[in-house]
């Protein structure tokens, strides 16, 4: 398995785990009726500072262990791997992306009337949340795209 490999294996396994858990417990306060903006801010500067803390050890650690590796230039396998993964990855995206456009007025309508809090801070909160889910979503598509390829061709 090569360094790129090990570190996508860490990339979808720590932004599975880190981001799910944040979704999760924004997803749960929704549930519940209630939005604290700082509290879900917080969420999402503790889940960025981990997930960067996450990869940068693992990059550092996988680095160590295989110096050779870690430093092999990019080889054409690799660039067609993430140039093919990108193409499911950015259809995703983009239909997540067009989907959420397409509920803002319906997102607007229900914050108001389902959730306690400020209107406009509600609002901003599901919104910004339910991009991050489409972002999250695509690049865990693109990562397991690259993966699946290094499976199946070696």
């Amino acid at each position: 398995m090569t360094f790129r490999e090990k570190m996508l294996w860490v990339s979808i396994v720590a932004e599975t785990a880190i981001w799910g858990s944040y979704l999760f417990d924004v997803g749960s306060l929704l549930a519940r009726g209630t939005v604290n903006a700082e509290q879900a801010y917080g969420g999402f500067i503790q889940s960025v500072i981990l997930l960067v803390t996450v990869e940068v050890a693992a990059a550092i650690i996988l680095a160590i262990w295989a110096p050779a590796d870690a430093n092999a230039p990019e080889d054409a396998r690799d660039r067609d791997f993430s140039a093919t993964a990108a193409v499911p990855a950015y259809n995703l995206l983009s239909m997540l992306v067009i989907a959420v456009m397409v509920a803002t007025p319906i997102i607007v309508t229900a914050a108001q009337r389902w959730l306690t809090g400020d209107p406009k801070t509600i609002i901003a909160v599901v919104i910004g949340n339910a991009l991050l889910l489409a972002l999250v979503a695509a690049h865990v598509v693109n990562t397991g795209a690259q993966l699946w390829r290094y499976r199946r061709e070696g």
